[in-house]
């Protein structure tokens, strides 16, 4: 397994090195948004474990 490391953020775009490879990933958030990027997160962490367990 590569080691992540060499993260840099800028604005709405950040960087990550990963072995050789650098991935450059932009994002955005709806700013009307009804859920907060924690309970996002908790949900998405939630679905992916249940599609593991068949």
């Amino acid at each position: 397994m590569e080691k992540m490391m060499n993260t840099a953020t800028q604005g709405h775009t950040f960087t990550k090195k990963i072995g050789q490879t650098v991935y450059v990933v932009r994002y955005h958030f709806n700013e009307d948004a009804k859920e907060t990027m924690q309970e996002k997160i908790n949900r998405m962490l939630v679905t992916e474990a249940s599609r593991q367990i068949i």
